[in-house]
């Protein structure tokens, strides 16, 4: 089994317009709604793809009810550690050229007695030899050691452990013993060694200090250049034939569901890659099907071009 772990859950709204007019009223052509929040949706993909997941999640008291029912109706097991206030909204404007403005509103905060509720929740589950994902920002004033831990935490209890966060949160986590993957994306890798990555040989180098560091592996986001996973053995880069142009929202949480549910080797990648990149075209943060994964053509680069240049990620 897969656990997700998401202390910041949000209810996401993606509406299409044709132009934002600013002062102005705009009028959707197009409305989502989905439970999201990065673990909610790596859990929603597994079980899309038809992988064993359970949903932990920090739930306010107004907005938590909603998403255990959207969960539910999509077949996840769940449970939600409740804190006072209201369930986050991120809204998602999307124009007819692409354009894409985000507004994301603070969630809730973590106090030391909700960290402990999450630790019992995870406790509850038994472990050992489970998969545990805590994905997700956290709020501006939250401990910067939190994820650092939670990633102990469940470590010590027998789990194998990835995280999916980024800025200071993710680099208190990276030290001897730290996680066991990370997912990174371009930009949140180069914040972590300090400088910009600018070719797909410096993901590859940065990916390797962070390895030194203490952490067993890192899979990396690479927008319209796929990903690359990055052992201390193995290095693969896969990406997609032919760009996929839509809205890039959650594709990063669907990459990391598909590699861990492919079993997180260099042979799940490709795969992993696919489903990514189908998501694209979706709105909002849908999940594609795997009809629709599958005819996402993919490359599997056997010789590596360090020397290429990496296309700028938002």
């Amino acid at each position: 089994m897969i656990v997700t772990v998401t202390l910041n859950p949000s209810i996401d709204r993606t509406l299409r317009i044709a132009d934002l007019q600013r002062g102005g009223v705009n009028r959707a052509e197009l409305v989502r709604v989905d439970a999201a929040g990065k673990g909610v949706n790596v859990s929603r993909a597994l079980a899309a793809y038809g992988a064993d997941t359970h949903a932990v999640m920090v739930g306010a008291e107004l907005g938590s009810e909603w998403m255990s029912e959207q969960l539910s109706a999509q077949g996840i097991a769940h449970s939600i550690v409740m804190a006072q206030g209201v369930t986050r909204s991120n809204l998602t404007l999307i124009e007819a050229d692409g354009t894409m403005t985000k507004l994301n509103e603070p969630g809730v905060s973590m106090t030391p007695e909700i960290l402990a509720a999450v630790e019992g929740a995870l406790d509850s589950l038994s472990l050992h030899n489970k998969t545990v994902v805590f994905a997700g920002r956290l709020n501006p004033g939250d401990a910067e050691d939190t994820y650092a831990r939670l990633v102990q935490h469940a470590k010590s209890r027998g789990a194998r452990v990835v995280l999916d966060a980024s800025g200071a949160p993710l680099a208190a986590a990276v030290r001897p013993n730290g996680p066991d993957l990370i997912k990174p994306n371009q930009h949140e890798l180069g914040g972590l060694v300090g400088r910009e990555l600018t070719t797909v040989a410096d993901a590859i180098d940065s990916a390797r200090e962070v390895i030194a560091k203490g952490v067993g592996a890192v899979l990396c986001s690479l927008g319209k250049d796929g990903a690359i996973y990055v052992t201390p053995d193995e290095v693969v880069h896969v990406e997609p034939v032919h760009p996929v142009v839509g809205t890039p929202v959650g594709a990063g949480d669907i990459l990391l569901a598909i590699f861990l549910a492919g079993g997180a080797n260099v042979d799940a990648l490709p795969s992993a890659v696919q489903w990514s990149a189908a998501s694209v075209a979706l709105p909002g943060t849908a999940i594609p099907t795997h009809q629709q994964a599958s005819a996402v053509e993919v490359v599997v680069h056997q010789n590596i071009n360090m020397n290429r240049e990496l296309v700028e990620v938002a």
